[in-house]
């Protein structure tokens, strides 16, 4: 899932949407809500919830939206996604709040004999009336079966198995390039020389820019 995350064009737009609107090196990203103002080839897997209290959704892009098959604008994440799911995404934004730094996380969700592959980006923002971030902007890519998200919270498991705080966006961002690059490139020609060079930049940003976390873990009663 990380080298789905390295070749994914909008997980590095989001980051550098995020870097983009930062109020200096180690400021907040400020931003005031104007959804025209994300790149239109990013709205379509856009979500953007308001994170103070009960965590509340403020747009759904179309594709997420047809994904999870209902409009879950205005709800609470709690209402909309329910059980497992709500409590998966309710410790992510929560860690991205408290951190103040985007992270990424990789998942599966499971119904019945149907997985379903995600990986999502969770930036924080603050809305300008202080330092602190009360809005989550992420982007969701799924892979897998078809099944509609909406029933994941009530029939279905959630194993994360990777969460990743992204500590130097401006250095995720030019390792990005370079892994898209290699990535598309070696999918059209494969070479051993090709694979050890993605394998340095994934070690590389390992040991610098990307620091593993504590995935959720679903209770079992």
């Amino acid at each position: 899932m990380l080298r789905h995350f390295f070749a994914a064009p909008d997980f590095l737009a989001l980051l550098r949407f995020w870097n983009h609107h930062r109020s200096g090196p180690a400021g907040p990203a400020i931003w005031g809500g104007d959804v025209t103002s994300v790149p239109g080839e990013l709205r379509p897997n856009v979500i953007v919830a308001d994170w103070v209290g009960e965590p509340r959704y403020r747009y759904i892009g179309s594709e997420c939206m047809a994904r999870f098959g209902v409009d879950t604008t205005g709800q609470s994440v709690v209402a909309a996604l329910g059980g497992a799911y709500a409590a998966y995404i309710r410790s992510l934004g929560d860690e991205v709040i408290a951190r103040r730094e985007p992270i990424f996380s990789a998942s599966v969700f499971e119904v019945g004999d149907e997985l379903i592959l995600t990986g999502r980006l969770f930036t924080p923002f603050s809305d300008g009336t202080s330092d602190k971030p009360t809005i989550i902007m992420s982007v969701q890519l799924f892979g897998g079966a078809e099944f509609k998200l909406n029933v994941v919270g009530r029939f279905g498991f959630v194993n994360e198995s990777q969460r990743l705080l992204i500590a130097g966006v401006p250095e995720v961002c030019r390792r990005l390039e370079e892994a898209r690059r290699l990535h598309h490139l070696a999918r059209a020609v494969p070479t051993r020389a090709q694979a050890r060079e993605w394998a340095a930049i994934a070690r590389d940003l390992s040991q610098s820019a990307l620091v593993a976390l504590q995935p959720y873990r679903e209770a079992i009663s």
